[in-house]
């Protein structure tokens, strides 16, 4: 460091900040690459001793054999895969050696929810990690293409018996679906909400705006409408709706770099053809590349990412990090997510950089909710009903709309909405499909017996759950916008939304009726 201090002395002033952030982005990326290295190292060689089935391609049998234990145990054939599949569904680990390299896979738990299978790769002390993602991806032909690709990947030399990949096959494989370059559609049910509009219209002096907030809250309906009404202005907004496939670095990057090309065809060319490469330079080198030709943008441009909460690799939130400290003023970013990403936004927060919309203020007001039910929904209920639907619900719009479609096939809505409860069947439906489940099996059990209870703490939940960990899970369920309602400033005392909880306590008494207390 002494070294380098005595070579920035002697550089002139207006280069010397120029040259400091270069050297600065240099040193991250050996530390940060040295680390994400030997992180996935240590936990490949772990996972490798404990692994003690193989899948071995068989030139003789032209056919693939499982061996367990040194035992051959089935034979499978590429393209007629039913048994191979039934097989994952109860593994946990294998190694694979196919016609084009070889891989080590495992299924992993995800932090917030789900298992989910990655392959790793090591070479010359190199390890390289790939998201599969869920059982019915992992064909033989996808196997076979990623060891082609690490194997590739962490070898300088080509084998001679190797079909060479070009770089259009590489962008073909890489490329997302246009489709999630788009935004959504505005709905017709659409309810005007300027003031919300108006907190989005603040990105154009931050760097990030955040929106993190439970499922059926309206995220992906506001940035929508607001693109939408952007139009007319011709501000330049890039897309982009991610999925469970962005989960690899590269990829996601890629795609990035496609939404902004929507805006202007030429950003990021340099950097898209370096993340197309077959030698991959390190990520913060491609990201240095693609900052330094943002700021030379004469016009702003606002990013918009959906979704967010899809993402659980760890490089990317690096990366993010990384473009969030050192985009250009005219660059802004928009994360929509059902949880807290796990970025350090302190730092941003305390310059006053970003903002926070939250399941508070996305929530309808009574007036919006009048608009939503009896115009754009087109019922005719009193201002009595719409106040109960509103309480019951607390404003959560996709509550609210589900009430609403239950009620376009009752003729005595009066009753209804009297009754009205989480153990409506659309209501039930929705929980079930679009939060139960994507959590992980001990964090549903967790929310489920602790349903039970009216208002919740760390002390209660353990004496229900027995989970020593009540307090860590409870804050995991507030950073997952899971319905948790702090009740004091401290975190020491919530409750669930009351819907909510009933919707789990007719689940539980469906699902598990010896755990309901009478």
């Amino acid at each position: 460091m002494l070294i380098w201090a005595e070579v920035i002395g002697e550089i002139p002033n207006a280069k010397c900040s120029l040259f400091a952030a270069i050297v600065s982005a240099i040193l991250l990326d050996v530390g940060r690459n040295t680390r994400c290295v030997g992180n996935n190292a240590r936990k490949e060689r772990a996972y490798a001793e404990a692994t003690t089935s193989r899948t071995l391609w068989s030139t003789d049998q032209t056919l693939y054999e499982l061996y367990t234990s040194g035992h051959l145990e089935q034979r499978f054939r590429q393209g007629d895969e039913s048994l191979w599949l039934v097989w994952l569904e109860v593994a946990t680990s294998f190694a694979f050696q196919g016609r084009s390299g070889r891989l080590n896979v495992y299924k992993e738990a995800r932090p917030r929810g789900g298992h989910y299978w990655y392959a790793y790769h090591t070479a010359a002390n190199r390890t390289s990690k790939r998201y599969l993602g869920q059982t019915a991806n992992l064909t033989f032909a996808c196997l076979e293409e990623v060891a082609h690709v690490l194997t590739r990947s962490a070898s300088p030399q080509m084998s001679p018996t190797a079909s060479p990949v070009t770089p259009r096959q590489t962008e073909h494989r890489m490329a997302p679906l246009l489709t999630k370059l788009m935004y959504p559609p505005v709905p017709i049910t659409l309810v005007e909400r300027e003031r919300l509009l108006n907190e989005v219209d603040t990105i154009l002096s931050l760097r990030l705006l955040l929106l993190s907030a439970s499922a059926g809250s309206g995220k992906t309906t506001l940035l929508s409408a607001w693109v939408a009404r952007s139009a007319a202005s011709s501000r330049k907004i890039a897309w982009l709706s991610l999925d469970e496939t962005d989960n690899d670095p590269t990829r996601f990057w890629v795609s990035v770099i496609m939404a902004l090309q929507t805006c202007q065809p030429s950003i990021g060319e340099v950097a898209l053809s370096m993340l197309h490469s077959p030698q991959l330079p390190h990520l913060s080198t491609v990201l240095t590349t693609l900052l330094n030709e943002l700021t030379e943008l004469a016009e702003e441009i606002v990013l918009i990412l959906d979704d967010y909460h899809v993402v659980e690799e760890q490089a990317i939130h690096e990366t993010v990090l990384f473009w969030l400290e050192h985009v250009p003023a005219q660059v802004h970013l928009v994360l929509a997510s059902r949880v807290d990403p796990p970025l350090s936004l302190s730092r941003l927060r305390v310059r006053g950089q970003m903002r926070e919309l939250r399941d508070a203020d996305l929530r309808f007001h009574k007036v919006e909710a009048t608009h939503f039910l009896n115009r754009a929904m087109k019922l005719t209920l009193s201002q009595e009903e719409v106040s109960v639907l509103g309480q019951r619900t607390e404003g959560w719009i996709a509550g609210l709309q589900l009430a609403a479609l239950a009620l376009q096939q009752r003729e005595d809505h009066a009753a209804f909405v009297q009754a009205f409860t989480g153990s409506q069947r659309y209501l039930l439906d929705y929980i079930q499909e679009e939060i139960l489940s994507h959590l992980d099996a001990p964090l549903q059990n967790f929310l489920l017996r602790v349903s039970a209870l009216s208002r919740l703490n760390a002390d209660l939940c353990q004496a229900v759950t027995a989970e020593p960990t009540s307090q860590k899970l409870l804050e995991t369920l507030e950073r997952a916008n899971l319905f948790l309602i702090p009740l004091d400033e401290e975190r020491h005392w919530y409750r669930l939304h009351d819907l909510f909880r009933e919707a789990l306590l007719a689940h539980v008494r469906a699902t598990q009726p010896a755990l309901v207390v009478h």
